[in-house]
């Protein structure tokens, strides 16, 4: 279970890196099944290979196994029951969902996102942070790194207490229906990322929970390694009734006593 200390950290800045909580086997079979479909030119053996960005005739605007640049998102194992079981059914995450959301208040994810990775730039010059939104409904994520991010690696970059401000920005409380607002509060976080964005790191079964509304981003890859990473989301179960009211004064007010007990 999450401390009320820790409760009360990913209220106050809207992250919370926990490490060494999903299993190494789960791990390392997502290493290896990311490469059932790899670029032509992508040899599992050979770290050369994996430098970016893709080849203009090796992109793949496939949903399923999508490559472009420097990102290569392969979905098409998402709904595997390992890949399910291994992450967002797994007992730390049921609990903290649970510690977070209310009990028996959240649906079950039928997949996860798939397996996230940005590719090396190997000595490219380093290039600005520039924050991102999540547009649908979902309310609590958890990023699973499943091999070594180093600092600089390509981690999961956030912008610490920026949920308190995106809240606000959208007309919905759980729908990214931006206006204005939102693009003077993203300006802002883009022109400071410098001083105002955090890059998590670490080692095959670290999580980055998060909050739905925290600005961030994928970072750059200055490594030699691949970052990977397994996503998983959460609703609320009356997610679609939540999704047609405004935002309250309360950004808590959806969810669970604990969190709305933690200190501000």
């Amino acid at each position: 279970m999450l401390t009320e200390a820790e409760i009360t950290q990913f209220k106050n800045e809207g992250y919370l890196v926990k490490r060494g909580i999903i299993d190494q086997d789960y791990c390392a079979r997502a290493r290896e099944r990311l490469w059932d479909d790899p670029a032509p030119s992508m040899k599992q053996d050979d770290p050369d290979s994996w430098v970016g960005p893709f080849k203009e005739d090796e992109e793949s605007e496939d949903p399923q196994n999508f490559k472009r640049g420097y990102r290569w998102q392969y979905r098409k194992v998402g709904k595997e029951d390992w890949m399910v079981e291994g992450l967002s059914r797994h007992p730390f995450v049921q609990v903290v969902v649970t510690q977070l959301l209310g009990e028996d208040r959240f649906t079950q994810p039928k997949g996860v996102r798939g397996i996230y990775c940005t590719l090396p730039q190997a000595n490219a010059e380093r290039k600005p942070r520039h924050v991102h939104i999540d547009e649908g409904p979902s309310t609590l994520g958890f990023v699973c790194y499943v091999d070594r991010v180093d600092p600089d690696g390509g981690g999961f970059t956030v912008w610490p207490r920026s949920h308190k401000r995106m809240y606000y920005t959208s007309s919905s409380r759980h729908l990214g229906e931006y206006g204005e607002t939102y693009q003077t509060v993203k300006k802002d976080l883009d022109e400071t990322w410098e001083s105002s964005s955090v890059q998590t790191f670490g080692d095959p079964g670290d999580l980055v929970i998060w909050h739905h509304r925290m600005a961030h981003m994928a970072s750059h890859n200055y490594t030699a390694n691949i970052r990977k990473a397994v996503l998983t989301d959460f609703r609320f179960k009356n997610i679609d009734e939540l999704k047609q009211l405004a935002p309250d004064d309360d950004m808590w007010i959806d969810w669970s006593y604990a969190i709305r007990d933690a200190c501000d």
